[in-house]
C-alpha cells in the first residue's frame, strides 16, 4: 500500500519528461502557433489574429505561408506562384500560366489603386522557390520588393485560425 516516494517522485519526472519532449516535437516538427503582425493580409488576416501553422504540407498556389525574410523577421503572405510557374503582372493583374487570376480575397479598393501604378513584369519562378504577395497590396512588402522567397525559408502553410473567435476554424 505504501511506495516508495523516491519511485513515485522518478516516475512523475519520466511523465513530465515525456510529455515536455511531445509538445516540443510536435512544436519544432508539426504545428506552430503565430500571430498576425501588421495589415499586409486583409482583408484575408488582421493584426493579431492568432494562427497555426502546418510543417508537414506541401505549398500550392494560394497558400498563406509564414517564412523568414532576408532580415530575419516573420511575414505572412500568399503563395502566387510555385516553381516553375510562369507570371505576368500588369496594370494590376495577375496572369498566372496564361490564365487571368480571379482574387476574390483582395479588397476592391486595393485593386483598382494598383492598376494605375503597378509596373508590368514578366516572369518564371525558380525551382526551389515562391513568388508571394500580401492580399493587402498596396501596403506589403512581398516578392516585388523581397524577391523569391526560398522553399527552405518557409515556417510553415497557414491551417487554422484560433482567434479572433468569429474567425474560429480551417481556413481556405
Amino acid at each position: 500500500m505504501n511506495e516508495d516516494p523516491v519511485k513515485e517522485m522518478l516516475l512523475w519526472m519520466k511523465v513530465l519528461l515525456l510529455t515536455a519532449f511531445i509538445i516540443l516535437g510536435v512544436r519544432q516538427f508539426l504545428f506552430e502557433p503565430v500571430i498576425v503582425e501588421g495589415g499586409s493580409m486583409q482583408p484575408s488576416y488582421y493584426e493579431n489574429d492568432k494562427l497555426v501553422l502546418s510543417k508537414a504540407t506541401t505549398i500550392a498556389n494560394f497558400d498563406t505561408i509564414v517564412f523568414i525574410a532576408p532580415d530575419g523577421s516573420r511575414f505572412i503572405k500568399r503563395v502566387i506562384g510555385i516553381p516553375g510557374d510562369h507570371i505576368l503582372m500588369s496594370g494590376g493583374e495577375i496572369i498566372l500560366n496564361g490564365k487571368l487570376l480571379d482574387e476574390p480575397y483582395l479588397d476592391q479598393g486595393a485593386k483598382d489603386r494598383l492598376a494605375d501604378s503597378q509596373l508590368a513584369s514578366e516572369f518564371s519562378v525558380p525551382p526551389d522557390c515562391y513568388y508571394v504577395l500580401g492580399d493587402n497590396r498596396g501596403n506589403s512588402t512581398d516578392s516585388r520588393v523581397l524577391g523569391f522567397i526560398r522553399k527552405q525559408d518557409v515556417v510553415g502553410e497557414v491551417k487554422f485560425r484560433f482567434a479572433p473567435f468569429r474567425d474560429f476554424g480551417f481556413v481556405e
